[in-house]
């Protein structure tokens, strides 16, 4: 019986302690101060720096780098995309201006630092370049939940340790953006929207991030213009993944069949409609069925056409995808119409029936007047 009480005095005592250890831990967590470790994006599509403020800031005795060593209870929130922009320094790089950037050594310190808190689990992902969250709902609606599974997921896997998930916009206010940059992110953003369904994930998910960078509460308005013009012209090249080939044709016969080719850089593939419309009535164009490109293909449609006349004429063809959207470019497809249509043929022969008809009747008129004299 002694046993027995002893044995569980031990195991309420066990417990007690484990709940007071758990209790100490609690409250030691809620009271650990968060640092947010996140600045502008500074990088071009093409990986160039605007500039090389970035290798001070990350030094230990930097804005940014000294974060990382504080004497206190604390928890490090982490920017995602300051972290590939800091690998890219670590790898060396070079400004926009061509000039070699300074940093590749304080990058490698700061990077082997913030993983190493991540190992001892002191580490969460922020949002993606810490938008504000005003700003994605308004012109990025679809990103906001997406935007937290993602903002984890890299900063995981650039790491290589486990951090706690992103679960809130730490920036969530307006601030202003010029009318110009709300036109030039909103065309970028349906850009994306057109054509995400054909696109490699990584690049989609890369495509997407470089919109959100933009949202940036601390970027200067200097750098957010120089981003997105940067931006506007890398996607203006999805509009052209999917696309016509020009050409223009010699049409000889009255009804013909013409060759059109649709290219395919995607790597996935796209079912796609083309509208037709002759541009004068010289020509009657007919319609075609549905295009499925292959990934990174090409695809040859024939366009059947009937000639009215002879002359100069052309017809348009507009690319649509599955959901009605237009993509890609129009193409113009001049005709050099050699060919004396039905139509044409028709009146010429009329004519020359009449013609005839008329010639016949004054010969038989002449002949009574001969008989009557």
């Amino acid at each position: 019986m002694k046993r027995v009480a002893f044995a569980s005095s031990l195991l309420v005592g066990l417990v007690a302690g484990l709940m007071m250890i758990l209790g100490m831990t609690q409250v030691n967590a809620a009271q650990s101060q968060l640092i947010f470790i996140t600045a502008p994006s500074v990088v071009d599509v093409k990986g160039h720096f605007l500039d090389d403020n970035l290798a001070t800031d990350l030094a230990p005795t930097g804005s940014i780098g000294k974060l990382l060593y504080l004497n206190k209870a604390v928890r490090w929130e982490v920017d995602p995309a300051l972290i590939e922009e800091v690998q890219l320094m670590s790898k060396g790089y070079t400004l926009i201006d061509g000039t070699p950037g300074l940093g590749q050594e304080v990058a490698t310190a700061f990077l082997a630092r913030i993983s190493s808190l991540a190992g001892i689990g002191a580490v969460d992902a922020m949002v993606y370049a810490n938008p504000s969250e005003y700003w994605v709902l308004h012109l990025t609606p679809h990103e906001r939940n997406y935007l937290f599974t993602v903002s984890t997921t890299r900063l995981a896997t650039l790491l290589h340790q486990n951090v706690g998930a992103a679960t809130e916009y730490v920036s969530k206010e307006y601030f202003h953006l010029s009318r110009m940059n709300e036109i030039d992110i909103r065309d970028g953003y349906n850009t994306i929207q057109r054509s995400a369904i054909y696109m490699a994930p990584a690049d989609l998910d890369t495509t997407r991030l470089s919109l959100i960078r933009l949202f940036n509460r601390q970027m200067s308005s200097t750098h957010r213009d120089a981003l997105l013009i940067d931006l506007s012209e890398s996607l203006s090249l999805l509009n052209t993944k999917i696309r016509l080939a020009p050409g223009r044709f010699t049409v000889t016969s009255s009804s013909q069949k013409l060759p059109i080719t649709v290219i395919n850089d995607f790597p996935g593939s796209a079912k796609i409609n083309l509208v037709i419309n002759s541009l004068n009535e010289k020509i009657i164009v007919g319609e075609t069925d549905e295009v499925l490109l292959a990934g990174k293909s090409k695809v040859q449609v024939m366009v059947p056409i009937k000639v009215l006349t002879s002359g100069a004429s052309s017809f348009s063809v507009v690319m649509h995808n599955s959901k009605g959207d237009q993509i890609g470019d129009p193409q113009i497809y001049p005709l050099s119409l050699k060919v004396i249509s039905p139509v044409a043929t028709w009146i010429t022969t009329g004519a020359a029936i009449t013609l005839f008809f008329a010639a016949l009747l004054q010969s038989l008129r002449r002949i009574r007047r001969r008989q009557k004299g």
